[in-house]
Protein backbone atom coordinates (compact mmCIF):
# COMPACT_ATOMS: atom_id res chain seq x y z
CA UNK A 1 0.00 0.00 0.00
CA UNK A 2 1.05 3.74 -0.56
CA UNK A 3 2.16 5.84 2.17
CA UNK A 4 -0.41 7.57 1.28
CA UNK A 5 -0.26 11.22 0.14
CA UNK A 6 2.42 14.07 -0.90
CA UNK A 7 2.48 16.22 2.26
CA UNK A 8 0.60 19.88 1.31
CA UNK A 9 1.63 22.95 3.36
CA UNK A 10 3.47 21.11 6.15
CA UNK A 11 6.41 21.59 8.17
CA UNK A 12 9.36 19.07 7.00
CA UNK A 13 8.96 15.88 9.35
CA UNK A 14 11.74 13.28 9.20
CA UNK A 15 10.43 9.87 8.34
CA UNK A 16 9.29 7.78 11.46
CA UNK A 17 8.39 4.51 12.07
CA UNK A 18 4.99 3.29 12.47
CA UNK A 19 3.96 0.56 14.55
CA UNK A 20 0.42 -0.89 15.01
CA UNK A 21 -0.52 -1.89 19.13
CA UNK A 22 -3.63 -2.28 21.09
CA UNK A 23 -3.09 1.41 22.61
CA UNK A 24 -2.81 3.56 19.47
CA UNK A 25 -0.26 4.20 16.65
CA UNK A 26 3.76 4.64 18.11
CA UNK A 27 5.40 7.49 16.06
CA UNK A 28 8.79 7.07 16.17
CA UNK A 29 9.48 7.70 19.90
CA UNK A 30 5.95 9.26 20.83
CA UNK A 31 2.41 7.43 21.14
CA UNK A 32 -0.41 8.39 19.59
CA UNK A 33 -3.67 7.74 21.15
CA UNK A 34 -5.71 5.79 18.82
CA UNK A 35 -8.73 5.03 21.74
CA UNK A 36 -12.34 4.67 20.24
CA UNK A 37 -12.92 8.48 20.84
CA UNK A 38 -9.44 9.80 19.41
CA UNK A 39 -10.06 7.74 16.13
CA UNK A 40 -13.54 9.04 15.62
CA UNK A 41 -12.61 12.75 16.21
CA UNK A 42 -9.84 11.99 13.52
CA UNK A 43 -10.12 13.45 9.84
CA UNK A 44 -8.31 12.34 7.02
CA UNK A 45 -6.01 14.98 4.83
CA UNK A 46 -9.08 15.75 2.71
CA UNK A 47 -11.37 16.68 6.02
CA UNK A 48 -13.29 13.30 6.22
CA UNK A 49 -14.27 11.63 9.52
CA UNK A 50 -11.72 8.79 10.08
CA UNK A 51 -10.99 5.98 12.28
CA UNK A 52 -10.65 1.94 12.60
CA UNK A 53 -12.86 -0.29 10.26
CA UNK A 54 -15.55 -0.30 13.28
CA UNK A 55 -15.79 3.08 13.63
CA UNK A 56 -16.91 4.23 10.25
CA UNK A 57 -19.24 3.64 7.31
CA UNK A 58 -17.29 1.11 4.84
CA UNK A 59 -18.80 -1.34 2.46
CA UNK A 60 -17.11 -4.24 0.11
CA UNK A 61 -16.08 -3.23 -2.96
CA UNK A 62 -15.29 -5.67 -5.73
CA UNK A 63 -13.77 -5.09 -9.20
CA UNK A 64 -13.24 -8.20 -11.41
CA UNK A 65 -10.99 -10.14 -9.79
CA UNK A 66 -9.79 -8.12 -7.49
CA UNK A 67 -11.41 -7.53 -3.88
CA UNK A 68 -10.03 -4.51 -1.83
CA UNK A 69 -9.14 -5.33 2.27
CA UNK A 70 -11.82 -3.45 4.20
CA UNK A 71 -13.18 -1.93 1.45
CA UNK A 72 -14.28 1.74 1.28
CA UNK A 73 -16.63 4.66 2.28
CA UNK A 74 -20.28 3.80 1.93
CA UNK A 75 -22.55 5.57 0.11
CA UNK A 76 -21.55 8.54 -2.62
CA UNK A 77 -17.90 7.40 -1.92
CA UNK A 78 -18.29 3.78 -2.77
CA UNK A 79 -20.06 4.90 -6.22
CA UNK A 80 -17.44 7.14 -7.32
CA UNK A 81 -14.33 5.22 -6.19
CA UNK A 82 -16.01 2.10 -7.75
CA UNK A 83 -17.18 3.63 -10.82
CA UNK A 84 -13.03 5.10 -11.24
CA UNK A 85 -11.67 0.90 -10.05
CA UNK A 86 -14.09 0.17 -12.94
CA UNK A 87 -12.86 2.45 -15.49
CA UNK A 88 -9.10 1.54 -14.69
CA UNK A 89 -9.74 -2.33 -14.86
CA UNK A 90 -11.47 -2.02 -17.98
CA UNK A 91 -9.66 0.87 -20.01
CA UNK A 92 -6.18 0.69 -17.99
CA UNK A 93 -5.06 -2.42 -16.76
CA UNK A 94 -6.68 -5.19 -15.45
CA UNK A 95 -6.83 -5.33 -11.68
CA UNK A 96 -4.98 -8.36 -9.95
CA UNK A 97 -6.41 -9.71 -6.53
CA UNK A 98 -3.85 -8.89 -3.65
CA UNK A 99 -2.58 -5.72 -4.85
CA UNK A 100 -5.54 -3.58 -4.56
CA UNK A 101 -6.44 -1.58 -1.59
CA UNK A 102 -8.95 0.43 0.22
CA UNK A 103 -9.57 1.37 4.08
CA UNK A 104 -6.64 1.30 5.98
CA UNK A 105 -6.34 3.65 9.61
CA UNK A 106 -2.81 5.34 9.65
CA UNK A 107 -0.95 8.42 9.17
CA UNK A 108 0.71 9.45 5.99
CA UNK A 109 4.70 8.48 5.96
CA UNK A 110 7.14 10.61 7.61
CA UNK A 111 3.77 12.51 9.37
CA UNK A 112 1.18 12.86 12.00
CA UNK A 113 -1.67 13.45 9.79
CA UNK A 114 -3.76 10.91 8.85
CA UNK A 115 -3.88 9.18 5.11
CA UNK A 116 -7.01 9.69 3.01
CA UNK A 117 -7.07 5.87 3.54
CA UNK A 118 -8.10 6.36 7.09
CA UNK A 119 -11.33 7.65 6.27
CA UNK A 120 -11.85 4.75 3.54
CA UNK A 121 -11.92 7.96 0.54
CA UNK A 122 -9.16 6.53 -1.12
CA UNK A 123 -8.08 3.43 -2.76
CA UNK A 124 -4.68 2.06 -4.30
CA UNK A 125 -4.51 -0.12 -7.71
CA UNK A 126 -2.17 -3.06 -8.39
CA UNK A 127 0.09 -1.77 -6.00
CA UNK A 128 3.34 -3.48 -7.14
CA UNK A 129 3.45 -2.57 -10.54
CA UNK A 130 3.26 1.31 -9.49
CA UNK A 131 5.45 1.57 -6.12
CA UNK A 132 5.71 5.11 -4.14
CA UNK A 133 7.82 7.33 -5.59
CA UNK A 134 8.17 5.76 -8.81
CA UNK A 135 7.30 7.67 -11.87
CA UNK A 136 6.39 6.84 -15.24
CA UNK A 137 4.88 3.26 -14.65
CA UNK A 138 2.06 3.56 -17.00
CA UNK A 139 2.41 4.37 -20.52
CA UNK A 140 1.64 7.23 -22.24
CA UNK A 141 -1.78 5.74 -23.93
CA UNK A 142 -2.42 4.42 -20.16
CA UNK A 143 -2.36 8.00 -18.81
CA UNK A 144 -4.54 8.94 -21.34
CA UNK A 145 -7.24 6.80 -20.48
CA UNK A 146 -6.33 7.75 -16.26
CA UNK A 147 -6.60 11.90 -17.73
CA UNK A 148 -10.48 10.49 -19.45
CA UNK A 149 -11.43 9.36 -16.14
CA UNK A 150 -10.24 11.91 -13.53
CA UNK A 151 -11.73 14.92 -16.41
CA UNK A 152 -15.18 12.50 -16.08
CA UNK A 153 -14.91 13.17 -12.57
CA UNK A 154 -14.92 16.89 -13.15
CA UNK A 155 -12.37 17.36 -9.81
CA UNK A 156 -13.56 15.28 -7.51
CA UNK A 157 -11.16 12.48 -7.30
CA UNK A 158 -7.01 12.85 -7.31
CA UNK A 159 -4.36 10.84 -8.83
CA UNK A 160 -1.30 10.87 -6.62
CA UNK A 161 0.64 10.54 -10.32
CA UNK A 162 -0.23 14.23 -10.29
CA UNK A 163 1.18 14.71 -6.93
CA UNK A 164 4.15 17.55 -7.60
CA UNK A 165 6.56 16.20 -4.94
CA UNK A 166 6.47 12.13 -4.17
CA UNK A 167 4.64 10.63 -7.21
CA UNK A 168 2.06 7.68 -5.91
CA UNK A 169 1.03 6.84 -9.11
CA UNK A 170 -0.90 3.39 -7.46
CA UNK A 171 -3.07 6.07 -5.56
CA UNK A 172 -6.68 7.71 -6.46
CA UNK A 173 -8.66 9.54 -3.93
CA UNK A 174 -11.50 11.84 -2.77
CA UNK A 175 -9.87 15.31 -3.45
CA UNK A 176 -13.28 17.24 -2.13
CA UNK A 177 -14.73 17.53 2.05
CA UNK A 178 -17.96 15.89 3.15
CA UNK A 179 -20.95 17.75 1.66
CA UNK A 180 -19.32 18.91 -1.58
CA UNK A 181 -22.34 19.24 -4.09
CA UNK A 182 -19.83 18.17 -6.51
CA UNK A 183 -20.18 14.53 -4.73
CA UNK A 184 -24.05 14.58 -5.40
CA UNK A 185 -23.36 15.90 -9.38
CA UNK A 186 -20.40 13.54 -10.18
CA UNK A 187 -22.57 10.30 -8.47
CA UNK A 188 -26.09 11.57 -10.56
CA UNK A 189 -23.60 11.52 -13.40
CA UNK A 190 -22.45 8.05 -13.04
CA UNK A 191 -25.83 6.63 -12.10
CA UNK A 192 -28.00 8.81 -14.53
CA UNK A 193 -25.40 9.71 -17.35
CA UNK A 194 -23.88 6.30 -17.75
CA UNK A 195 -25.37 3.23 -17.67
CA UNK A 196 -22.54 1.58 -19.85
CA UNK A 197 -22.00 -2.71 -18.78
CA UNK A 198 -18.46 -3.48 -16.97
CA UNK A 199 -19.26 -6.68 -16.16
CA UNK A 200 -17.20 -9.42 -18.04
CA UNK A 201 -19.50 -12.61 -19.16
CA UNK A 202 -17.13 -15.40 -20.71
CA UNK A 203 -18.01 -18.33 -22.43
CA UNK A 204 -16.23 -21.96 -21.48
CA UNK A 205 -14.79 -23.23 -24.29
CA UNK A 206 -13.01 -26.93 -24.04
CA UNK A 207 -11.76 -29.43 -26.51
CA UNK A 208 -14.54 -30.63 -28.83
CA UNK A 209 -15.65 -27.26 -29.59
CA UNK A 210 -16.05 -25.57 -32.77
CA UNK A 211 -16.87 -22.21 -34.50
CA UNK A 212 -15.91 -18.79 -33.68
CA UNK A 213 -14.87 -18.89 -30.30
CA UNK A 214 -12.25 -21.50 -31.12
CA UNK A 215 -11.14 -19.21 -33.76
CA UNK A 216 -10.49 -16.26 -31.66
CA UNK A 217 -8.90 -18.81 -29.43
CA UNK A 218 -6.69 -20.01 -32.22
CA UNK A 219 -5.57 -16.32 -32.56
CA UNK A 220 -4.83 -15.01 -29.45
CA UNK A 221 -2.46 -18.32 -28.80
CA UNK A 222 -0.79 -17.55 -32.86
CA UNK A 223 -0.22 -13.49 -30.79
CA UNK A 224 0.79 -15.12 -27.61
CA UNK A 225 3.85 -17.12 -30.25
CA UNK A 226 2.04 -20.70 -30.34
CA UNK A 227 2.51 -22.11 -33.68
CA UNK A 228 -0.98 -24.01 -34.79
CA UNK A 229 -3.22 -24.19 -37.73
CA UNK A 230 -6.52 -21.64 -37.13
CA UNK A 231 -8.91 -24.33 -38.34
CA UNK A 232 -12.09 -23.36 -35.82
CA UNK A 233 -11.99 -27.13 -34.18
CA UNK A 234 -10.76 -27.16 -30.68
CA UNK A 235 -8.83 -30.46 -31.16
CA UNK A 236 -6.05 -32.51 -29.59
CA UNK A 237 -3.30 -29.42 -30.72
CA UNK A 238 -5.41 -26.66 -29.74
CA UNK A 239 -5.57 -28.45 -26.34
CA UNK A 240 -1.96 -28.83 -25.42
CA UNK A 241 -1.04 -25.53 -26.92
CA UNK A 242 -3.71 -24.24 -24.43
CA UNK A 243 -2.18 -26.09 -21.52
CA UNK A 244 1.37 -24.76 -22.57
CA UNK A 245 -0.30 -21.20 -22.11
CA UNK A 246 -1.77 -22.33 -19.18
CA UNK A 247 1.48 -23.49 -17.33
CA UNK A 248 3.15 -20.09 -18.46
CA UNK A 249 1.13 -17.97 -16.81
CA UNK A 250 0.28 -20.24 -13.47
CA UNK A 251 -3.23 -21.35 -14.31
CA UNK A 252 -4.86 -24.48 -13.81
CA UNK A 253 -3.55 -26.47 -17.03
CA UNK A 254 -6.55 -28.55 -17.22
CA UNK A 255 -6.81 -27.33 -21.64
CA UNK A 256 -10.11 -25.43 -21.00
CA UNK A 257 -10.49 -21.72 -22.10
CA UNK A 258 -13.03 -20.47 -18.47
CA UNK A 259 -12.96 -17.08 -17.78
CA UNK A 260 -9.49 -16.64 -16.29
CA UNK A 261 -7.91 -18.19 -19.59
CA UNK A 262 -9.66 -15.82 -21.26
CA UNK A 263 -8.57 -12.99 -19.53
CA UNK A 264 -5.12 -13.88 -19.70
CA UNK A 265 -5.43 -14.88 -23.04
CA UNK A 266 -6.74 -11.45 -24.50
CA UNK A 267 -4.77 -9.04 -25.93
CA UNK A 268 -6.33 -5.06 -25.51
CA UNK A 269 -5.99 -3.76 -28.91
CA UNK A 270 -7.47 -0.30 -30.47
CA UNK A 271 -6.54 1.74 -33.60
CA UNK A 272 -2.85 1.57 -34.66
CA UNK A 273 -2.29 -2.11 -33.47
CA UNK A 274 -1.71 -5.12 -35.66
CA UNK A 275 -1.08 -8.37 -35.65
CA UNK A 276 -3.46 -12.04 -34.51
CA UNK A 277 -5.55 -10.71 -32.11
CA UNK A 278 -6.73 -7.78 -34.41
CA UNK A 279 -7.72 -10.68 -36.92
CA UNK A 280 -9.62 -12.42 -34.14
CA UNK A 281 -11.14 -9.23 -33.61
CA UNK A 282 -12.09 -8.48 -36.98
CA UNK A 283 -13.73 -12.05 -37.76
CA UNK A 284 -15.51 -11.52 -34.18
CA UNK A 285 -16.77 -8.70 -35.74
CA UNK A 286 -17.88 -10.04 -38.94
CA UNK A 287 -19.79 -12.81 -37.14
CA UNK A 288 -21.19 -10.04 -35.17
CA UNK A 289 -22.34 -8.64 -38.40
CA UNK A 290 -20.21 -6.04 -38.50
CA UNK A 291 -18.43 -6.94 -41.74
CA UNK A 292 -15.06 -5.89 -42.48
CA UNK A 293 -11.96 -7.54 -43.85
CA UNK A 294 -9.46 -9.23 -41.63
CA UNK A 295 -6.28 -7.86 -42.19
CA UNK A 296 -4.75 -7.72 -38.96
CA UNK A 297 -4.80 -4.00 -39.03
CA UNK A 298 -6.75 -2.13 -36.36
CA UNK A 299 -7.29 1.19 -38.50
CA UNK A 300 -10.48 3.61 -38.59
CA UNK A 301 -12.97 1.71 -40.25
CA UNK A 302 -12.30 -1.24 -37.34
CA UNK A 303 -12.33 1.35 -35.25
CA UNK A 304 -15.70 2.31 -36.17
CA UNK A 305 -17.20 -1.15 -36.48
CA UNK A 306 -15.47 -1.81 -32.27
CA UNK A 307 -17.57 1.89 -31.69
CA UNK A 308 -21.06 0.46 -33.32
CA UNK A 309 -20.79 -2.95 -31.88
CA UNK A 310 -19.84 -1.35 -27.90
CA UNK A 311 -22.48 0.80 -28.34
CA UNK A 312 -25.09 -1.73 -29.27
CA UNK A 313 -24.48 -3.70 -26.16
CA UNK A 314 -24.26 -0.69 -23.89
CA UNK A 315 -20.60 -0.79 -23.30
CA UNK A 316 -18.37 2.28 -22.83
CA UNK A 317 -18.19 3.09 -26.66
CA UNK A 318 -13.94 4.25 -26.55
CA UNK A 319 -13.23 1.96 -29.60
CA UNK A 320 -10.99 -0.19 -27.36
CA UNK A 321 -10.86 -3.66 -27.36
CA UNK A 322 -10.33 -4.89 -23.47
CA UNK A 323 -11.58 -7.24 -21.67
CA UNK A 324 -15.18 -6.66 -21.41
CA UNK A 325 -15.57 -5.62 -25.37
CA UNK A 326 -13.58 -8.87 -25.78
CA UNK A 327 -15.56 -10.76 -23.38
CA UNK A 328 -19.20 -9.60 -25.48
CA UNK A 329 -17.51 -10.26 -28.91
CA UNK A 330 -16.87 -14.16 -27.86
CA UNK A 331 -19.84 -14.60 -25.28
Amino acid sequence: MCEHHEEVARPSVARRTLIRGAGGLLLGGGLVTASATAASAATSQNGWPAGYSSQIPLSRLVVGPADFPAGVRTGQVHTILGYVARRMHNEVEALVDGWCWGHAYRPISGSTTLSNHSSGTAIDINAPRHPLGAAGTFSSTQVSRIRSILSYCDGVVRWGGDYSTRKDEMHFEINVRPGDARLTTLVNKINGGSSYETNETWTTVRRGASGFRVTAIQHLLRARGYSLTVDGSFGSITESKVISFQRSRGLVADGIVGPKTWGALVITCQQGSTGQAVVAIQKLLTYRGYSLTADGSFGSITKSKVVAFQQSRRLYPDGIVGRVTWSRLTV
